[in-house]
């Protein structure tokens, strides 16, 4: 299945997160939302393998995309804040300098542009937090030098949206197991490519471009031709030159299943199921997997354990709607891994933040959500309604924010000991009269650029509704 029609519904629903899930959220925010020359909180050992801060970074930006938009969709201020800063962190060099160093020793070229030649963890994994960003709020990222990376006072590489496209349209054409491209070098990886094909389909979906034509297919058969999948539906975690391999793995299979659901949907259910009927099992108060011994470590910061493994195959299970096993695995991940709080914060101790972060975005996941976020499919009232654009952090905590068009619907939560405080919404009707509940005042009036401020006193949970005084 070549487009994303597949996932196409009239309407979604917009749950709420719960204090549990806003603890959790904040504990992304926090990282999201220092200056963005700080990373604080990172786990910071290497740049050049799987603790570098880019996956950090990558799936921050994801598991805040799938809180805006099974939760928050009306709301953007520090959420969109957040998820932008992840992308402006992206283009620090702390990030991306790693590859002239790799570049060097893997091909014997000296070019620290991490974009231009082979680097599909770099380019795949980026392109995928800006469609998503793009679909959610705004085309910022497309802007000529959006994406600008400075290596020093006299270079720099120059790219936006569209010009990261067409380099990972580049790389799939030049790539002897073309569209499959690099990660390490001479290494390529099944997972990390999805991403790169998710990015193509996104960006022709949002400017109309054609980048995506024919992928899907040749993708799913250079799967094939290169043995990358099996036929029990498994996947290769990477193939390399001179017969190199990693076999496949729990963890992989998971992440597979997750990010294929968009462009692959049959190949990822089948990948799904076999996990679930072969390889993981709930055993009492447990769930045990047959993961291999190199998933006894986390890749996120190398300590013992198979906590990112648990996290990847609960997003799976979520996307595939198996809340069953999903909610044992989050068990079973109490009962290994103990949890910290900080400043309203919550994460466990010893997953790296990585792991972490990939938690985050199993408790956001909903059945086909993150298909249904790479296929755009926004409801055209989500466009058009209102929204609320202004909310201080971490005083106002938006456990739901949905509007119908005319009306916005907010759950809030304080964060911060309460208060009263003061919301600013846009979209609205200029110049119209909007009646409130559960605000200070009882009824507000836009201004004539459609803006509006809203005083809350937030001493709880708190349902504030927006509508029209006139039907």
């Amino acid at each position: 299945m070549s487009t994303a029609e597949h996932f196409l519904e009239p309407t979604r629903t917009v749950g709420e997160l719960t204090p549990d899930d806003l603890e959790l959220e904040r504990y992304l925010l926090d990282l999201s939302l220092q200056p963005i020359e700080r990373f604080d909180g990172f786990s910071h050992i290497e740049q050049y393998l799987l603790s570098a801060l880019r996956y950090q970074l990558n799936y921050t930006n994801y598991a805040l995309a799938q809180a805006q938009y099974n939760y928050t969709p009306a709301f953007t201020g520090y959420l969109t804040e957040a998820q932008a800063n992840t992308i402006e962190k992206m283009r620090d060099k702390k990030v991306w300098g790693y590859w002239a160093h790799e570049c060097l020793v893997g091909y014997q070229r000296w070019d620290p542009d991490p974009i231009k030649f082979a680097n599909v963890m770099y380019t795949g994994f980026f392109g995928v937090m800006i469609g998503l960003f793009e679909t959610l709020n705004d085309h910022r990222f497309s802007r000529p030098g959006a994406l600008t990376l400075r290596w020093n006072d006299d270079t720099e590489y120059v790219y936006e949206f569209n010009s990261l496209c067409e380099a990972i349209v580049h790389n799939m054409g030049i790539s002897s197991q073309t569209p499959l491209y690099p990660c390490e070098p001479r290494l390529v990886y099944p997972m990390c490519n999805a991403f790169s094909l998710s990015t193509l389909l996104m960006h022709d979906r949002l400017h109309g471009t054609h980048y995506g034509n024919g992928r899907v297919e040749q993708m799913a058969q250079a799967y094939l031709d290169h043995k990358y999948l099996r036929p029990d539906h498994r996947f290769m975690a990477a193939r390399g030159p001179f017969k190199f391999f990693m076999g496949p793995s729990v963890g992989n299979d998971g992440v597979m299943s997750f990010w294929l659901n968009f462009a692959m949907p049959e190949q990822a259910t089948k990948t799904w199921e076999n996990l679930r009927e072969n390889l993981i099992r709930i055993e009492d108060d447990d769930v045990k997997m047959d993961a291999t011994s190199w998933e006894t470590l986390d890749p996120g910061n190398y300590s013992r354990g198979t906590g990112m493994s648990r996290v990847s195959v609960m997003a799976s299970a979520k996307e595939h709607g198996d809340n069953e096993m999903a909610d044992a695995l989050e068990r079973s991940l109490d009962k290994r891994y103990e949890t910290v709080r900080k400043n309203g914060a919550r994460a466990y101790t010893g997953i790296s933040s990585w792991g972490n972060a990939g938690h985050v975005l199993s408790r956001f996941t909903t059945r086909n959500s993150m298909a249904h976020l790479l296929a755009g499919e926004v409801p055209a009232e989500w466009k058009t309604g209102p929204i609320l654009t202004q909310a201080a952090y971490p005083d106002v905590l938006v456990a739901r924010a949905v509007t119908d068009g005319r009306a916005l619907d907010m759950v809030l939560q304080p964060g911060n000991g309460g208060g009263r405080t003061v919301l600013e919404i846009e979209r609205l009707a200029p110049e119209h009269d909007y009646l409130v509940t559960g605000g200070v005042e009882q009824s507000v009036t836009a201004d004539q650029h459609g803006r509006a401020r809203l005083s809350v006193d937030l001493d709880g949970r708190l349902e504030v509704l927006l509508r029209p005084a006139n039907p």
